[in-house]
């Protein structure tokens, strides 16, 4: 704890900077029953979990989350700024409420969120709670974003694909048309991907907001260095776990010296009109 005082009173943007990923769950009845509700049912719970442990197989060899996809909000975005996860499962609170009906959704919400928040401590106690504020959904293009999000996520769910599939809408619901519901739904619905980064960001010495350097050491301290998702200036147009993955390997490599790792003529994606959103 005293560490930490010492690093935010040398640096000052330490806490600053915080970003995240918010998102919200589009969810679909079922018609048929292909879903992961019966597998969810405590006895089955623990017939999937045995055989999890004694073959590596079924239903609990895997997360389920095997199917997404990044698209463009609109015409003139370079590239993906929307993310999918399709789950074949009903989610309510995050797995802490059981699931009551045969369904599937998408998690879904924006990549480059324009709302940046920041965290502080409480108290010179450690064991006090910092205090966080992410400061959700406080710019203009957020929630416009959210509303694509729901609206595209709709139009896909409305394909033919999913006719003999697709029951009733269950969230947000065939109430919810107008943005001034769709908004509504989202400011009572949405939550964390769980992605919160970038306050540590790098950044060059003379960025007074930096607090480590292109090495990942942290300015102004010896023999210290931040290697995780806090040192990202922004947050990654998708999940975090691989990126930071690759940040702990590079930071690795500059510390045992080795040179860069750098392939030339990777392949981008670049969409083959702006002028269109697909």
């Amino acid at each position: 704890m005293v560490l930490v005082l010492v690093i935010t009173a040398l640096v000052r943007g330490v806490g600053q900077n915080l970003q995240d990923h918010l998102e919200v769950y589009v969810q679909q009845k079922c018609t048929k029953p292909i879903t992961l509700y019966n597998a969810q049912k405590p006895v089955n719970m623990v017939r999937i979990g045995l055989e999890w442990l004694w073959k590596f197989t079924g239903e609990g060899a895997t997360a389920h989350l095997e199917s997404g996809g990044f698209i463009r909000s609109e015409p003139g975005v370079p590239h993906p700024d929307i993310q999918f996860h399709f789950l074949p499962s009903q989610v309510i609170d995050h797995g802490r409420v059981a699931s009551t009906m045969e369904a599937y959704q998408v998690h879904v919400g924006p990549m480059r969120s324009m709302s940046v928040g920041w965290l502080k401590l409480k108290s010179t106690d450690p064991n006090d709670h910092p205090i966080i504020e992410p400061n959700y959904m406080s710019t203009e293009r957020d929630i416009w974003e959210f509303r694509q999000c729901v609206k595209l996520t709709r139009e896909i769910f409305a394909q033919r694909a999913f006719e003999k599939f697709r029951g009733p809408e269950i969230q947000p619901g065939n109430h919810v048309q107008s943005d001034k519901e769709i908004d509504a739904f989202i400011r009572q619905k949405a939550d964390s991907a769980y992605h919160p980064s970038c306050t540590c960001k790098m950044g060059q010495p003379s960025d007074s907001t930096a607090v480590v350097d292109p090495q990942t050491k942290v300015i102004g301290v010896e023999n210290l260095r931040v290697v995780d998702a806090s040192i990202m200036p922004s947050v990654v147009s998708g999940n975090l776990n691989a990126p930071t993955i690759m940040i702990a390997e590079k930071a690795a490599d500059i510390i045992k010296g080795l040179p860069s790792l750098q392939e030339k003529n990777v392949p981008v994606y670049k969409p083959k009109t702006l002028e269109t959103q697909r």
